[in-house]
């Protein structure tokens, strides 16, 4: 892998893309850095991930903020930029240097959800949340993962 493939960005996009491949959702394709409309500022816009099933789309920005810095002050844009996208777009998110403000702005927009990852440990907590979104917001089934859930009528008494 070239130096401009492993800063940290680059590697979460990565990580993501395996994790979903790893999914194997029949029909599903993914793509990366996808002209998709424009940013709020009228630039031609570059999604990191796009993943469609069954002429369904949805865009996915992976943005990670794993050591100190300001790249963490460009979110509130990223969320602009999600909402004017022509296709439903959601903001995946991680790091431990990421501001608990931002945190909170990009989870209430409804737009962000925060997975825990690292470039040296992988994924921790979230990669359920984002299967399910995806699958939601693709048409699937995201129930047949939770088939123990369902509840069996003859246990109930009806009144």
């Amino acid at each position: 892998m070239s130096k401009l493939k492993t800063n940290p960005g680059e590697l979460f996009k990565r990580a993501i893309i395996k994790e979903i491949l790893s999914w194997k959702i029949p029909n599903l394709n993914v793509y990366t850095e996808v002209f998709v409309g424009s940013r709020f500022i009228g630039q031609k816009r570059r999604l990191d991930i796009v993943v469609e099933c069954n002429n369904r789309t949805l865009g996915i920005e992976a943005k990670t903020q794993q050591s100190g810095g300001t790249a963490y002050q460009k979110l509130p844009y990223a969320i602009e930029d999600a909402k004017r996208c022509p296709i439903p777009t959601i903001i995946v998110f991680s790091g431990k240097e990421m501001k608990d403000d931002i945190r909170a702005l990009l989870i209430s927009s409804g737009i962000g959800l925060e997975i825990e990852w690292d470039p040296e440990n992988g994924f921790g907590f979230g990669l359920d949340i984002l299967k399910q979104r995806i699958k939601i917001e693709l048409g699937l089934n995201w129930l047949e993962d939770q088939k123990e859930c369902k509840v069996d009528p003859s246990q109930y008494e009806l009144f």
